[in-house]
């Protein structure tokens, strides 16, 4: 309350009673309060996640208005993307885009597929990135990259050029709930395999720790992996799997020159084969 207070200038009573306002006209609690201080409530955690949207729709919407005042590519682009893809595809897209455009402001918002598709569709960002097709998202390729297994460099299929999924039907399975989750159980399903979901886990290093150990295996993305990953290895699935992404934005709104120039510097940057930069 008191770090809140200072930052917003004004007293810690006036942060308190603004809070109080806002639960009653909500109808739920936001906070739970204790002698070690405050926490969100799982109603606040909600509140919390639909605030920053909205708040990043003001952003834009400020940022759309002054570029359009003053008659230039500026303003601000706002690009949501799943983690695998922000780690090792997005940043040379972002670096190329800033030295063509440096009047221009970059919003990156992280977050699940699920996440990512609802800031595109409730207007929270203007381009993501988004795995597979939907009727109404028109999309440029960005990354296509191999579905594998990852399991402890001790394990039994550690090292062979291929495994099919039923192999690991037995092993404790680690789910990646940070974007990945749709894709496995489509693997899962087209395999006719049911995992033994034993973890479910968000970071993808704390993932990779955990096979390590020997906990557990898990399948994702080939990108989703760091480039450097100790005691993992990499297995590729038999029959192969594949993700496709792209650069997604709505099909009935009508693109902005900056989400236009963005969209260039992809397809000069990316190759979507591989899904990293040209020349690498």
């Amino acid at each position: 309350m008191t770090g809140a207070a200072a930052e917003l200038g004004i007293t810690q009573s006036a942060v308190s009673h603004a809070l109080r306002a806002l639960e009653r006209e909500l109808g739920v609690a936001l906070l739970v309060r204790h002698s070690a201080g405050v926490e969100l409530t799982d109603a606040g955690r909600v509140a919390v996640r639909r605030a920053i949207v909205i708040i990043d729709q003001l952003d834009g919407l400020t940022g759309d208005l002054d570029a359009a005042r003053a008659d230039r590519l500026g303003g601000e682009l706002r690009l949501g993307v799943v983690p695998s893809v922000n780690a090792r595809v997005v940043p040379a897209v972002l670096r190329e885009f800033t030295t063509e455009q440096p009047q221009a402001r970059l919003a990156v918002l992280e977050g699940s597929d699920g996440e990512v598709l609802e800031w595109l569709r409730t207007g929270a960002v203007d381009v993501a990135t988004v795995a597979g097709d939907a009727p109404d998202l028109v999309g440029t390729p960005l990354t296509s990259d191999r579905v594998v297994a990852v399991v402890s460099s001790a394990h039994r299929v550690a090292g062979r050029e291929s495994v099919a999924l039923a192999e690991l039907a037995a092993d404790p399975f680690i789910m990646s709930t940070g974007g990945c989750e749709p894709l496995v159980a489509g693997v899962a399903r087209r395999a006719g395999v049911a995992l033994r979901c034993h973890y479910r886990v968000r970071d993808m290093n704390s993932i990779l720790a955990m096979v390590a150990a020997g906990l557990g295996a898990t399948i994702v993305p080939e990108l989703a992996v760091p480039a450097v990953a100790a005691g993992v290895s990499l297995v590729p699935l038999e029959p192969a799997e594949r993700r496709s992404v792209s650069l997604a934005s709505l099909a009935d709104v009508e693109p902005s020159a900056l989400v236009t120039a963005f969209r260039a510097v992809v397809q000069r940057v990316v190759r979507p084969e591989s899904g990293l930069p040209s020349g690498r």
